[in-house]
């Protein structure tokens, strides 16, 4: 069972994630690979930038030592802007990709004989 809480305006951080993963999806759904990484990067970085200004203006007015008024899981909104900067970071610097890999050459593919067919030069 996964227990999902929230206090105040806590609820906000699954939707702006949600939002900011889905909507060039939607937008870009003809296009797929870096097209669709460079989108959700974009839109992830502009949702932990809108994250951690509304996180910091909930959370200002409490007083130090206290539990966040407004949290996702117990973390103060804000801090969720941490993690989705990370991502659109990795997305944007293609560290992660939905890109498709090139096939591997192994050494059984490299020293396997060419085939001789009518267009070979032998």
């Amino acid at each position: 069972m996964i227990l999902v809480a929230w206090q105040g305006k806590g609820f906000w951080v699954p939707i702006i994630v949600a939002i900011a993963l889905f909507a060039p999806i939607l937008a870009l759904r003809q296009i797929d690979g870096p097209a669709i990484d460079h989108g959700v990067g974009i839109t992830m970085g502009l949702a932990a930038i809108i994250t951690f200004i509304m996180g910091f203006g909930l959370n200002r007015s409490g007083p130090k030592g206290q539990p966040a008024a407004h949290s996702f899981c117990r973390v103060p909104f804000q801090y969720w802007a941490v993690p989705m900067l990370v991502f659109a970071i990795l997305l944007g610097t293609r560290i992660i990709t939905t890109e498709e890999a090139p096939p591997e050459t192994t050494t059984a593919t490299l020293l396997a004989p060419a085939p001789m067919g009518r267009n070979s030069l032998a």
